[in-house]
Protein backbone atom coordinates (compact mmCIF):
# COMPACT_ATOMS: atom_id res chain seq x y z
CA UNK A 1 0.00 0.00 0.00
CA UNK A 2 2.93 2.30 0.43
CA UNK A 3 3.53 2.29 -3.32
CA UNK A 4 0.82 4.14 -5.27
CA UNK A 5 -1.80 3.17 -2.62
CA UNK A 6 -1.45 -0.38 -3.89
CA UNK A 7 -3.33 0.71 -7.01
CA UNK A 8 -6.51 1.16 -4.91
CA UNK A 9 -8.99 4.02 -5.78
CA UNK A 10 -9.88 4.73 -2.17
CA UNK A 11 -8.56 2.68 0.77
CA UNK A 12 -5.61 0.25 0.73
CA UNK A 13 -5.30 -2.10 3.70
CA UNK A 14 -2.03 -4.04 4.02
CA UNK A 15 -2.25 -7.71 5.09
CA UNK A 16 0.42 -10.32 5.88
CA UNK A 17 1.88 -11.11 2.49
CA UNK A 18 -0.90 -9.25 0.67
CA UNK A 19 -3.19 -6.16 0.69
CA UNK A 20 -6.85 -5.33 0.07
CA UNK A 21 -8.65 -2.39 -1.56
CA UNK A 22 -11.90 -1.00 -0.15
CA UNK A 23 -14.20 1.99 -0.77
CA UNK A 24 -15.67 4.79 1.36
CA UNK A 25 -19.42 4.95 2.08
CA UNK A 26 -21.48 5.58 -1.01
CA UNK A 27 -19.19 3.48 -3.24
CA UNK A 28 -18.87 -0.26 -4.08
CA UNK A 29 -15.61 -2.05 -4.98
CA UNK A 30 -15.49 -2.85 -8.66
CA UNK A 31 -15.00 -6.43 -9.83
CA UNK A 32 -11.42 -5.47 -10.68
CA UNK A 33 -10.91 -5.22 -6.87
CA UNK A 34 -9.17 -1.83 -7.26
CA UNK A 35 -11.57 0.82 -8.53
CA UNK A 36 -14.68 2.13 -6.71
CA UNK A 37 -18.10 2.65 -8.33
CA UNK A 38 -20.71 5.14 -7.04
CA UNK A 39 -23.69 3.51 -5.32
CA UNK A 40 -27.02 4.88 -6.67
CA UNK A 41 -28.95 4.86 -3.42
CA UNK A 42 -32.06 6.07 -5.25
CA UNK A 43 -32.37 2.73 -7.07
CA UNK A 44 -33.20 0.91 -3.87
CA UNK A 45 -36.59 1.96 -2.42
CA UNK A 46 -35.95 5.61 -3.33
CA UNK A 47 -33.64 5.32 -0.30
CA UNK A 48 -36.35 6.57 2.06
CA UNK A 49 -37.18 9.79 0.19
CA UNK A 50 -40.92 10.49 0.29
CA UNK A 51 -40.94 12.23 -3.08
CA UNK A 52 -37.76 12.87 -5.09
CA UNK A 53 -34.41 11.11 -4.62
CA UNK A 54 -31.42 12.82 -6.25
CA UNK A 55 -28.24 10.71 -6.61
CA UNK A 56 -24.87 12.42 -6.47
CA UNK A 57 -21.33 10.96 -6.56
CA UNK A 58 -20.86 9.16 -3.27
CA UNK A 59 -24.19 10.20 -1.79
CA UNK A 60 -27.76 11.36 -2.48
CA UNK A 61 -30.34 13.95 -1.31
CA UNK A 62 -34.13 14.08 -1.06
CA UNK A 63 -36.26 16.87 -2.48
CA UNK A 64 -39.94 17.73 -2.76
CA UNK A 65 -42.24 18.79 -5.58
CA UNK A 66 -43.81 22.22 -6.04
CA UNK A 67 -46.06 23.05 -3.13
CA UNK A 68 -44.06 21.03 -0.62
CA UNK A 69 -41.00 21.59 1.55
CA UNK A 70 -38.48 19.07 2.91
CA UNK A 71 -38.93 18.23 6.58
CA UNK A 72 -36.11 18.39 9.10
CA UNK A 73 -35.62 14.59 8.71
CA UNK A 74 -34.38 15.39 5.17
CA UNK A 75 -36.63 12.63 3.78
CA UNK A 76 -40.32 13.40 4.20
CA UNK A 77 -42.21 16.30 2.60
CA UNK A 78 -44.73 18.69 4.20
CA UNK A 79 -47.34 20.74 2.39
CA UNK A 80 -46.48 24.43 2.00
CA UNK A 81 -49.37 26.71 3.07
CA UNK A 82 -48.94 29.34 0.35
CA UNK A 83 -51.80 31.33 1.89
CA UNK A 84 -49.76 32.04 5.01
CA UNK A 85 -47.30 34.16 3.04
CA UNK A 86 -48.73 37.31 1.45
CA UNK A 87 -52.14 35.61 1.19
CA UNK A 88 -50.61 33.55 -1.63
CA UNK A 89 -50.73 36.66 -3.80
CA UNK A 90 -54.54 36.44 -3.89
CA UNK A 91 -56.50 39.66 -4.09
CA UNK A 92 -59.15 38.43 -1.66
CA UNK A 93 -59.53 34.81 -0.43
CA UNK A 94 -56.74 32.23 -0.48
CA UNK A 95 -57.59 28.53 0.09
CA UNK A 96 -54.70 26.16 0.76
CA UNK A 97 -54.77 22.76 -0.99
CA UNK A 98 -52.45 19.78 -0.55
CA UNK A 99 -49.47 20.71 -2.70
CA UNK A 100 -51.15 23.81 -4.07
CA UNK A 101 -53.60 26.69 -3.33
CA UNK A 102 -56.51 28.48 -4.96
CA UNK A 103 -57.63 32.15 -5.07
CA UNK A 104 -61.32 33.04 -4.94
CA UNK A 105 -63.44 36.19 -4.64
CA UNK A 106 -66.29 37.42 -2.48
CA UNK A 107 -69.83 38.02 -3.75
CA UNK A 108 -69.94 40.90 -6.21
CA UNK A 109 -66.52 40.04 -7.63
CA UNK A 110 -65.21 37.67 -10.28
CA UNK A 111 -61.75 36.09 -10.46
CA UNK A 112 -59.51 37.71 -13.02
CA UNK A 113 -57.88 35.62 -15.75
CA UNK A 114 -54.56 35.96 -13.91
CA UNK A 115 -56.01 33.65 -11.24
CA UNK A 116 -55.09 36.07 -8.44
CA UNK A 117 -56.87 39.43 -8.58
CA UNK A 118 -60.60 40.05 -8.25
CA UNK A 119 -62.64 42.24 -10.58
CA UNK A 120 -65.75 44.04 -9.43
CA UNK A 121 -68.98 43.04 -11.16
CA UNK A 122 -70.32 46.33 -12.61
CA UNK A 123 -74.09 46.06 -12.21
CA UNK A 124 -74.56 49.48 -13.88
CA UNK A 125 -73.51 48.10 -17.28
CA UNK A 126 -76.82 46.28 -17.65
CA UNK A 127 -79.98 48.49 -17.88
CA UNK A 128 -78.34 51.18 -15.71
CA UNK A 129 -78.72 48.82 -12.75
CA UNK A 130 -82.46 49.56 -12.83
CA UNK A 131 -81.82 53.13 -11.62
CA UNK A 132 -84.10 55.93 -12.86
CA UNK A 133 -81.32 58.48 -12.97
CA UNK A 134 -77.74 57.72 -11.91
CA UNK A 135 -76.22 54.31 -11.26
CA UNK A 136 -72.92 54.31 -9.39
CA UNK A 137 -70.96 51.11 -9.30
CA UNK A 138 -69.33 50.41 -5.95
CA UNK A 139 -66.77 47.81 -5.08
CA UNK A 140 -68.84 44.65 -4.78
CA UNK A 141 -72.18 46.42 -5.21
CA UNK A 142 -73.92 49.46 -6.80
CA UNK A 143 -76.09 52.39 -5.76
CA UNK A 144 -78.81 54.45 -7.41
CA UNK A 145 -78.78 58.20 -6.86
CA UNK A 146 -80.61 61.26 -8.08
CA UNK A 147 -79.64 64.67 -9.41
CA UNK A 148 -79.89 67.90 -7.46
CA UNK A 149 -83.48 68.62 -6.51
CA UNK A 150 -84.45 64.95 -6.25
CA UNK A 151 -84.21 62.27 -3.55
CA UNK A 152 -84.07 58.52 -3.94
CA UNK A 153 -87.37 56.74 -3.39
CA UNK A 154 -87.68 54.11 -0.68
CA UNK A 155 -87.58 51.47 -3.46
CA UNK A 156 -83.95 52.47 -3.99
CA UNK A 157 -84.39 53.00 -7.74
CA UNK A 158 -86.78 55.86 -8.64
CA UNK A 159 -86.36 59.58 -7.89
CA UNK A 160 -88.81 61.98 -6.18
CA UNK A 161 -88.80 65.79 -6.35
CA UNK A 162 -87.40 67.43 -3.22
CA UNK A 163 -89.33 70.41 -1.84
CA UNK A 164 -86.23 72.30 -0.75
CA UNK A 165 -88.39 75.05 0.73
CA UNK A 166 -89.79 72.63 3.31
CA UNK A 167 -86.42 72.33 5.01
CA UNK A 168 -84.76 75.41 6.48
CA UNK A 169 -86.56 77.53 3.84
CA UNK A 170 -84.25 76.01 1.23
CA UNK A 171 -81.38 77.99 2.68
CA UNK A 172 -83.05 81.17 1.39
CA UNK A 173 -82.67 84.18 3.60
CA UNK A 174 -86.15 85.51 2.78
CA UNK A 175 -88.50 83.83 0.25
CA UNK A 176 -88.26 80.29 -1.19
CA UNK A 177 -90.27 79.05 -4.21
CA UNK A 178 -90.19 75.30 -4.97
CA UNK A 179 -89.90 74.10 -8.60
CA UNK A 180 -89.76 70.57 -10.04
CA UNK A 181 -86.20 69.48 -9.41
CA UNK A 182 -85.17 72.90 -8.17
CA UNK A 183 -86.17 76.03 -6.25
CA UNK A 184 -85.67 79.79 -6.32
CA UNK A 185 -84.82 82.29 -3.61
CA UNK A 186 -86.18 85.83 -3.77
CA UNK A 187 -86.03 88.98 -1.63
CA UNK A 188 -88.32 91.70 -0.28
CA UNK A 189 -88.41 95.23 -1.72
CA UNK A 190 -85.30 97.11 -0.69
CA UNK A 191 -83.12 94.02 -1.07
CA UNK A 192 -81.51 92.23 -4.00
CA UNK A 193 -80.54 88.56 -4.31
CA UNK A 194 -76.87 87.85 -3.64
CA UNK A 195 -74.75 86.10 -6.27
CA UNK A 196 -74.86 82.96 -4.07
CA UNK A 197 -78.56 82.70 -4.95
CA UNK A 198 -79.61 82.44 -1.30
CA UNK A 199 -78.76 85.53 0.73
CA UNK A 200 -80.44 88.92 0.33
CA UNK A 201 -78.31 92.03 0.23
CA UNK A 202 -79.53 95.43 1.30
CA UNK A 203 -79.66 98.04 -1.46
CA UNK A 204 -76.93 100.45 -0.35
CA UNK A 205 -78.27 103.94 -0.95
CA UNK A 206 -74.87 105.37 -0.01
CA UNK A 207 -73.38 104.04 -3.24
CA UNK A 208 -75.42 106.55 -5.22
CA UNK A 209 -74.56 110.24 -4.72
CA UNK A 210 -73.49 109.45 -1.13
CA UNK A 211 -77.19 109.06 -0.30
CA UNK A 212 -77.53 112.85 -0.55
CA UNK A 213 -75.49 113.28 2.64
CA UNK A 214 -73.22 116.33 2.94
CA UNK A 215 -70.47 114.41 4.70
CA UNK A 216 -70.71 110.71 5.56
CA UNK A 217 -73.39 108.22 4.59
CA UNK A 218 -73.92 105.11 6.74
CA UNK A 219 -75.97 102.35 5.16
CA UNK A 220 -78.40 100.48 7.42
CA UNK A 221 -80.50 97.40 6.76
CA UNK A 222 -83.29 98.61 4.48
CA UNK A 223 -82.31 102.25 4.87
CA UNK A 224 -79.37 104.63 5.47
CA UNK A 225 -78.28 107.47 7.74
CA UNK A 226 -76.24 110.62 7.24
CA UNK A 227 -73.38 111.12 9.69
CA UNK A 228 -71.14 114.13 10.31
CA UNK A 229 -67.44 114.40 11.05
CA UNK A 230 -66.16 115.34 14.51
CA UNK A 231 -66.93 118.99 15.20
CA UNK A 232 -70.23 118.90 13.28
CA UNK A 233 -73.81 118.03 14.14
CA UNK A 234 -76.46 116.72 11.75
CA UNK A 235 -78.91 119.32 10.54
CA UNK A 236 -82.63 118.85 11.09
CA UNK A 237 -83.04 117.97 7.39
CA UNK A 238 -81.05 114.77 8.07
CA UNK A 239 -78.56 115.52 5.29
CA UNK A 240 -76.55 118.72 5.96
CA UNK A 241 -73.93 119.11 8.72
CA UNK A 242 -73.64 122.18 10.99
CA UNK A 243 -70.49 123.28 12.78
CA UNK A 244 -70.48 122.69 16.56
CA UNK A 245 -69.31 125.70 18.59
CA UNK A 246 -67.31 123.81 21.21
CA UNK A 247 -66.62 127.10 22.99
CA UNK A 248 -70.29 127.29 24.02
CA UNK A 249 -69.82 124.42 26.44
CA UNK A 250 -67.45 124.92 29.39
CA UNK A 251 -65.35 127.29 27.24
CA UNK A 252 -64.26 124.20 25.25
CA UNK A 253 -62.18 123.16 28.28
CA UNK A 254 -59.78 126.08 27.63
CA UNK A 255 -58.08 127.74 30.61
CA UNK A 256 -58.52 131.26 29.13
CA UNK A 257 -59.63 131.99 25.56
CA UNK A 258 -61.60 129.51 23.36
CA UNK A 259 -61.61 130.25 19.61
CA UNK A 260 -64.18 128.28 17.58
CA UNK A 261 -63.14 127.15 14.06
CA UNK A 262 -65.08 125.36 11.34
CA UNK A 263 -65.28 121.75 12.53
CA UNK A 264 -62.96 122.33 15.49
CA UNK A 265 -61.67 124.91 18.02
CA UNK A 266 -58.45 126.14 19.59
CA UNK A 267 -57.41 127.43 23.02
CA UNK A 268 -55.51 130.74 23.30
CA UNK A 269 -53.91 132.65 26.20
CA UNK A 270 -53.79 136.28 27.32
CA UNK A 271 -50.62 138.32 27.10
CA UNK A 272 -48.12 137.13 29.69
CA UNK A 273 -49.21 133.52 29.32
CA UNK A 274 -48.20 130.63 27.04
CA UNK A 275 -50.33 127.62 26.07
CA UNK A 276 -49.50 124.46 28.00
CA UNK A 277 -48.51 121.31 26.07
CA UNK A 278 -51.98 119.91 26.92
CA UNK A 279 -53.25 122.66 24.56
CA UNK A 280 -55.87 123.74 27.13
CA UNK A 281 -54.24 125.32 30.20
CA UNK A 282 -52.22 128.59 30.16
CA UNK A 283 -48.89 128.90 31.96
CA UNK A 284 -47.45 132.23 33.25
CA UNK A 285 -44.48 133.59 31.27
CA UNK A 286 -41.58 134.70 33.52
CA UNK A 287 -40.56 137.82 31.56
CA UNK A 288 -37.73 138.48 33.99
CA UNK A 289 -35.84 135.48 32.69
CA UNK A 290 -35.26 137.19 29.36
CA UNK A 291 -33.06 140.35 29.42
CA UNK A 292 -34.26 141.07 32.95
CA UNK A 293 -37.69 141.87 31.43
CA UNK A 294 -36.13 145.09 30.00
CA UNK A 295 -35.90 146.57 33.53
CA UNK A 296 -33.07 149.00 34.33
CA UNK A 297 -32.49 147.49 37.76
CA UNK A 298 -34.90 145.04 39.42
CA UNK A 299 -37.47 142.79 37.65
CA UNK A 300 -40.23 141.11 39.67
CA UNK A 301 -42.38 138.48 37.88
CA UNK A 302 -46.13 138.45 38.59
CA UNK A 303 -48.89 136.11 37.42
CA UNK A 304 -49.52 137.21 33.87
CA UNK A 305 -47.08 140.14 34.03
CA UNK A 306 -44.00 141.67 35.74
CA UNK A 307 -42.86 144.89 37.45
CA UNK A 308 -39.63 146.86 37.23
CA UNK A 309 -38.32 148.56 40.38
CA UNK A 310 -35.30 150.60 41.45
CA UNK A 311 -32.80 150.67 44.30
CA UNK A 312 -33.06 153.26 47.09
CA UNK A 313 -32.13 156.65 45.73
CA UNK A 314 -33.63 155.93 42.31
CA UNK A 315 -37.04 156.53 40.85
CA UNK A 316 -38.76 154.48 38.15
CA UNK A 317 -38.93 156.25 34.86
CA UNK A 318 -42.19 157.09 33.13
CA UNK A 319 -41.52 154.23 30.71
CA UNK A 320 -41.73 151.95 33.78
CA UNK A 321 -38.42 150.34 32.87
CA UNK A 322 -35.51 152.72 33.46
CA UNK A 323 -34.43 154.13 36.86
CA UNK A 324 -33.63 157.85 37.45
CA UNK A 325 -31.33 159.02 40.24
CA UNK A 326 -30.28 162.57 41.36
CA UNK A 327 -26.95 163.47 39.90
CA UNK A 328 -26.89 160.30 37.81
CA UNK A 329 -27.63 159.54 34.27
CA UNK A 330 -30.71 157.56 33.55
CA UNK A 331 -30.07 153.89 34.05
Amino acid sequence: CSAANGGCDHVCTNAMGSFQCSCVDGFNLNVDSYTCDDVDECNVGNDGCQQNCNNIIGSYWCSCGTGYRLNSDSRTCADIDECSIGNGGCGQTCTNLIGSFQCSCRNGYSLNSDGFTCDDVDECISTNGGCEQTCTNNIGSFQCSCGTGYSINSNGFTCDDVDECASANGGCEQYCTNNIGSFDCSCSIGYRLNSDGSACDDVDECHTANGGCEQMCSNTIGSFQCVCNNGYVLNGDGFACNDIDECDTANGGCGQICNNTIGSFECLCHSGYILNIDEFACDDIDECETANGGCGQFCTNTIGGFNCSCAIGYNISTDQFACNGKGFENL
